[in-house]
C-alpha cells in the first residue's frame, strides 16, 4: 500500500522501498520496530507536523495547591508559557480603563485618531508586565509535571482555571488507556475505574470503547471522570479504552524516508559483522557500505530539517 495508515502497513512501505520481497533484508521484526519507534521521537521533537501548538486548560485542585505543581498528559512535550493569573485576559468591564478610554475616546474612529489609544494600551501592557508579570514555570516531559512558580495562598485557588500554551506530539499509534469506563446513554459523564485520564489524553482527544463505540472527549473533571461531546449509543460496564491515534502521520514523506534510512542503517550494521565473507556465486556482503550509504541519507535529512523544517525556538525558552 503506497499510503500506509496503520503501524504494520508503514513498515512494509520501509521494507517493500529497500527491495523487499525481491530481496532479502536481514532485520528483525523487533529492529524494524525499533528504528521505526526512534524515527518517530525525531519526527515528533524537531518537524513542524511532528506536534501542534494548543492551549491547554487545567483547573486547581487541593491536591495540586497541596503539592505545588500540576500534571502535564503524556502527549504534551513542550511547554512554552503560562497566561497570566490577573484580569489582562479576560473580558473588560464597564469599570475598566481600556473600557473607558474605547468609550470616550473611541467612539467614532472617523473623527478621533487611535495613534494615542494605541500608545496608552502599549503603556498599560507594560505597566501590567512590570507589575504583575507572566508566571514563571519549570517543565521536564520525562516526569509530566509543570512547576508553577507562583504564589499559590493568592493564586492557588480550588476551581481557578490556568490556561497552558504547549505542544502536543501528533502521535499515530493506537495506545491502550489505563483502567476501565462506566456510564450510562442519559448522562455525557463517565465514570472510570483505576483511571488517570489527567495523565494520559488531552480534551477533544478520541477515545474507542471495547464494545465498538468511539467517543470525544469534551471536558477531563479529574482522573477518574470525563465529560463526552456527545452521549453514548449504549450503556457501558467496565469497557476497557484506548486512544486512537493520528493515522494520517504514517503518511507522511519525512517520516517514511527518514525511516526507511534508518532501518537502512540498522540492515547495515547487521550485515557489518560478515563483511568481506564472499557468498556463493561470488556474491560478496558489503555491510558497511550500505551502512554509510544510509548514514549519508540521515545526515542530509536532519540538516534539511534543522534548516527548514523545525518550529521556532520558543519551544525551548520557559
Amino acid at each position: 500500500m503506497a499510503k500506509p495508515a496503520t503501524r504494520q502497513q508503514f513498515k512494509d512501505y520501509c521494507l517493500r522501498r529497500l527491495g523487499h520481497p525481491v530481496i532479502q533484508i536481514n532485520v528483525d521484526d523487533d529492529q524494524v520496530d525499533d528504528r521505526i519507534d526512534d524515527a518517530l521521537q525525531f519526527f515528533e521533537d524537531y518537524h513542524f507536523d511532528g506536534c501542534e501548538k494548543i492551549y491547554m486548560k487545567h483547573q486547581f485542585t487541593q491536591e495540586d495547591i497541596d503539592r505545588r505543581w500540576i500534571y502535564c498528559p503524556d502527549p504534551v512535550i513542550f511547554v512554552t508559557g503560562v497566561q497570566p493569573f490577573d484580569d489582562s485576559n479576560s473580558s473588560v468591564n464597564m469599570f475598566d480603563l481600556r473600557y473607558q478610554l474605547r468609550l470616550h475616546d473611541l467612539y467614532d474612529f472617523t473623527s478621533v485618531s487611535y495613534v494615542s489609544y494605541e500608545i496608552t494600551m502599549q503603556h498599560i501592557r507594560t505597566l501590567n508586565l512590570l507589575f504583575s508579570g507572566t508566571p514563571q514555570f519549570r517543565f521536564n516531559r520525562h516526569h509530566n509535571k509543570l512547576m508553577l512558580d507562583i504564589d499559590w495562598v493568592q493564586d492557588g485557588v480550588v476551581g481557578k482555571y490556568v490556561i497552558i500554551e504547549c505542544y502536543r506530539a501528533m502521535r499515530p499509534d493506537t495506545i491502550t488507556l489505563t483502567g476501565t469506563l462506566t456510564g450510562t446513554t442519559s448522562s455525557n459523564t463517565m465514570t472510570g475505574t483505576a483511571t488517570v485520564f489527567d495523565q494520559e489524553i488531552l480534551e477533544n482527544d478520541f477515545i474507542k470503547l471495547s464494545d465498538g463505540q468511539e467517543v470525544q472527549v469534551r471536558k477531563i473533571v479529574n482522573p477518574t471522570t470525563i465529560i463526552l461531546s456527545k452521549p453514548l449509543t449504549s450503556n457501558i460496564t467496565n469497557v476497557t479504552m484506548t486512544k486512537v491515534g493520528i493515522s494520517d502521520v504514517w503518511d507522511d514523506i519525512f517520516l517514511k524516508r527518514y525511516a526507511t534510512a534508518k532501518i537502512k542503517y540498522q540492515w547495515g550494521s547487521n550485515l557489518s559483522k560478515f563483511a568481506g565473507i564472499q557468498m556463493p556465486g561470488g556474491v560478496t556482503l558489503d555491510g558497511p557500505r550500505i551502512m554509510q550509504e544510509a548514514m549519508d541519507e540521515l545526515n542530509k535529512m536532519e540538516e534539511e530539517i534543522y534548516n527548514m523544517s523545525s518550529l521556532p525556538s520558543e519551544i525551548f525558552t520557559g
